[in-house]
């Protein structure tokens, strides 16, 4: 009887070895095939120019309007201090624009999900949080001397908004797009547009952060000349 206990023991844990080892080899294959999936790319068109070298004389327009502001021989109105602190956050927007880890993948020939995914993740935090939201959408409570800031306020504020919510709608998609199974050649294509479509959407929603600070710029520089 003990040996027969033994021999059934035996035969139930060989079994569940088995099993163990199937669901293994099982999840093995299917995480090779899903990293195969989200490495298929988008190629972009030959005649491409990437949204970040694409730019860069917008940046440097910024940086002149806010050159003209000399804090230690500035002798006019508004006060010194409120336009050193407004160059200092413009300052800081252009830096985290071009320090941005998104500019690696902007500049890429081709992308795939995980990069327009990486994409998403350092433009949301490198831009969009650091220079929209901290240096720019936190001025909505701003009550300095500055009181031609009035006129562009709403138009900070409500670019900013936009350009959160357009991100959130792309993480949206990729997260509700990412599949769970053996996809077939349907669910390929989709990847695919989705891949091309976010990546678009990113571009625009890039272009549109950089219109938006060579905006805050312009008003700047009229504000040292004394033009507002």
């Amino acid at each position: 009887m003990k040996k027969f206990l033994i021999e059934y023991v035996s035969i139930i844990g060989y079994s569940v070895t088995g099993l163990i080892f199937g669901l293994a080899f099982f999840l093995i294959l299917f995480n090779f095939y899903h990293a195969k999936e989200v490495s298929e790319t988008y190629v972009k068109n030959e005649n491409y120019v990437d949204v970040y070298t694409r730019n860069k004389g917008l940046l440097e327009q910024v940086k002149n309007n806010i050159a003209g502001f000399d804090a230690n021989n500035f002798r006019g109105h508004p006060a010194q201090t409120d336009l050193l602190s407004m160059k200092s956050r413009i300052d800081m927007c252009v830096s985290s624009f071009e320090t941005s880890k998104a500019n690696d993948i902007f500049t890429k020939k081709e992308v795939s999900v995980l990069d327009v995914y990486n994409l998403l993740t350092h433009y949301q935090s490198d831009i969009v949080n650091d220079c929209v939201t901290m240096q720019l959408y936190s001025l909505k409570n701003y009550t300095g001397s500055l009181a031609s800031f009035e006129s562009v306020r709403p138009f900070i504020e409500n670019n900013a908004m936009v350009l959160t919510n357009d991100l959130d709608y792309v993480k949206r998609s990729l997260q509700n797009n990412s599949s769970f199974g053996f996809s077939s050649e349907y669910d390929k294509i989709n990847i695919f547009n989705l891949t091309r479509d976010s990546y678009t959407r990113i571009e625009n929603s890039y272009q549109n952060s950089v219109n938006l600070l060579v905006n805050v710029s312009e008003w700047f520089k009229k504000a040292v000349g004394g033009a507002v």
